[in-house]
């Protein structure tokens, strides 16, 4: 029997209407699939259904050699045995969702997956997802919550001597990594010292931990000693340059130019490109080259969340970027004599910079931004500095930290308008409606040169699906009241976001909106779509007689004997909703009429059906 909310839902429905129009849509549909799947024609799909057991996770694992992170994660979410069906298979898939989430680095949702795991699963795996867990809390720098696990795990697994062979020496680093992450700094190097005294040496890593740990204690000198044999490899050489600059064994300008020198290879990995930018940071803020501190921030603030520099190292943040912005310009007017206010010399100076010093350029906006003397003038700045980040390979990323990073714009509406439309189309372009839904909550009109109709209609949206579905409804009646004229490709738009409201289960805002598009339109076709839709909200909303109402308005609408299509699935709809609410007769007596004027054989049974289940009410 038609069920056009089965057949289309929320935003997909566009139009909806044009398929709730086919009587009995999905009994016909269900009646082609059967027919489709039965024929041999399907043999070759049949086939491939039966393919062997482990090529879906072999699937997935092409995408993740592929780089599709993201893409693979979608397909094992939408696959993904249970427990209880396979176990074997879903361990195997549990693995490959581990790997994802540690490629994108998307600690959050691994600590809570690996959190929930099942009650009973094979020990091996078990260890591995506790150890898993362990190394994403302390990367999320919940040291403590680390080390309640890690210490689990020593005391109980650790006893067979298999498990200890093969884990100890790991849950051991892990244990002083864990400490780091605390803060508590003499644990994590009592554990290192004991570490070495047990294995020695055995791994680079554990070199280079130890003297991590050095620099944060302060010990630099002792942990350039230590470091110096292995300065061939080129994270010890990172590490040895920056124990040098804190022990003062070498001038800070030379440190500089020695980590520049190894930033021109072609071989670096990405985390120790990072570190040496913040390296090369903490090296001109220490001869005061204010110019290359604030490249070099840039760089260290622009890479990936996930391999950015550890913060126990190198405390460096949005502020740090900001100030150094401020610093660089403040030298820069010193040097051509601009006094503060006098906004012009600054904004021409930038001007001038753009194309072939983006950050010099960027730090006199940002001057501008927080020293401007009028609003005008630092709404403007804020344009070209939002223009020139986003002509940077990093700068979507610098944008996001920042913005949302810092603590000079405590909250959304502190950030600049320009920039939280920036931030909100980013938001949108990564998936992350939550923040774009929260950001377009503080931004109130358009910016300028937009599309008004397009911005107000995908502001509502976005506030709708991101969970502010009130907000979004608000917005869109503003706009209905403030624009009393549509074209019909404008109004189809229109429907598409009230749809969205029904989608999330918002009916008495939906009903509302759809009885104002329906007076901004003659389409009698449309009209006649709005009043099913709004039946279909008084039925969620349990109204069943008003829906009952609404359903009939619309299979009789400018014709009250239409039987066609249409008018058939109208009907259909006022009858289910008539026998909900009671009205047993009236129900029956629409289920006859269209049993007398159907001749398919497959629908009269439906309504056959339909009737001796009132029969029993």
């Amino acid at each position: 029997m038609p069920a056009c909310r089965i057949s289309v839902k929320g935003r997909d429905k566009k139009r909806a209407g044009r398929s709730a129009s086919r009587p009995f849509f999905y009994v016909r549909y269900f009646y082609f699939v059967l027919l489709l799947f039965s024929g041999s024609a399907q043999l070759p799909l049949l086939a491939a259904q039966t393919s062997p057991r482990q090529s879906f996770e072999d699937d997935v694992a092409n995408l993740i050699d592929a780089g599709a992170w993201h893409l693979a994660l979608k397909v094992l979410e939408q696959q993904q045995q249970t427990i209880t069906a396979d176990p074997e298979r879903w361990v195997a898939q549990e693995k490959l969702r581990i790997r994802i989430y540690r490629a994108i680095g998307n600690w959050p949702a691994l600590i809570t997956r690996l959190r929930n795991l099942p009650a009973i699963v094979p020990l091996e795996f078990y260890i591995q997802a506790r150890t898993e867990l362990a190394t994403a809390l302390v990367k999320q720098n919940e040291g403590r919550a680390a080390l309640k696990i890690l210490r689990d795990l020593i005391w109980t697994q650790a006893l067979d001597p298999e498990v200890a062979k093969a884990n100890l020496l790991n849950w051991r680093r892990m244990i002083i990594d864990a400490y780091r992450a605390a803060g508590q700094k003499q644990d994590a190097y009592r554990a290192a010292a004991r570490l070495q005294r047990d294995y020695g040496n055995r791994d680079l890593s554990d070199l280079i931990r130890h003297a991590k740990i050095l620099l944060e204690l302060g010990r630099a000198e002792e942990a350039m000693d230590r470091l110096a044999s292995r300065t061939q490899e080129p994270k010890v050489a990172m590490l040895h340059l920056l124990a040098q600059l804190r022990s003062g064994a070498r001038p800070a300008q030379k440190v500089m130019q020695a980590g520049l020198r190894q930033l021109r290879s072609e071989s670096l990995d990405p985390g120790l490109e990072a570190e040496l930018w913040a390296l090369v940071a903490e090296a001109a803020q220490g001869c005061n080259d204010l110019a290359t501190r604030a490249n070099a921030l840039e760089h260290v603030l622009g890479v990936e969340k996930n391999i950015q520099p550890e913060k126990s190292l190198f405390k460096l943040d949005a502020d740090a970027l900001w100030n150094a912005y401020l610093d660089f310009a403040v030298a820069i007017g010193n040097q051509s004599r601009f006094l503060i206010g006098a906004d012009q010399q600054w904004r021409e100076a930038a001007q001038a910079a753009a194309k072939k010093q983006p950050v010099r350029s960027r730090s006199l906006y940002a001057l501008l931004i927080f020293k401007g003397q009028d609003r005008a003038g630092r709404e403007t700045a804020v344009k070209h500095f939002l223009q020139s980040m986003s002509q940077s390979q990093q700068g979507k990323r610098l944008l996001k930290r920042l913005f949302l990073n810092s603590t000079r714009f405590a909250a959304y509406p502190n950030i600049p308008e320009a920039a939280r439309h920036m931030l909100a189309d980013i938001a949108l372009a990564e998936s992350d409606i939550e923040l774009a839904s929260a950001l377009m909550a503080t931004v109130k009109k358009p910016p300028p040169g937009a599309d008004q109709f397009f911005w107000y209609l995908r502001r509502a949206r976005i506030l709708i699906l991101g969970g502010k579905g009130e907000q979004g409804a608000q917005a869109l009646e503003k706009m209905l009241q403030e624009n009393q004229r549509f074209e019909p490709a404008q109004l189809d738009r229109l429907m598409q976001v009230i749809f969205d409201l029904q989608a999330v289960g918002l009916h008495a805002q939906a009903c509302t909106l759809l009885s104002r598009v329906i007076t901004l339109t003659d389409e009698v076709k449309l009209q006649r779509e709005i009043y099913y839709w709004m039946a279909e909200s008084k039925k969620a909303q349990q109204q069943y007689e008003e829906a009952a109402r609404l359903y009939l308005k619309s299979a009789m609408f400018r014709d009250a004997k239409a039987m066609g299509p249409w008018a058939q699935t109208a009907r259909y709809q006022a009858a289910v909703v008539l026998g909900q609410a009671g009205l047993l007769e009236d129900a029956r007596t629409i289920y006859q009429h269209l049993l007398r004027v159907t001749k398919d054989t497959t629908r009269k049974a439906v309504l056959q059906r339909e009737l001796q289940k009132l029969s029993f009410k």
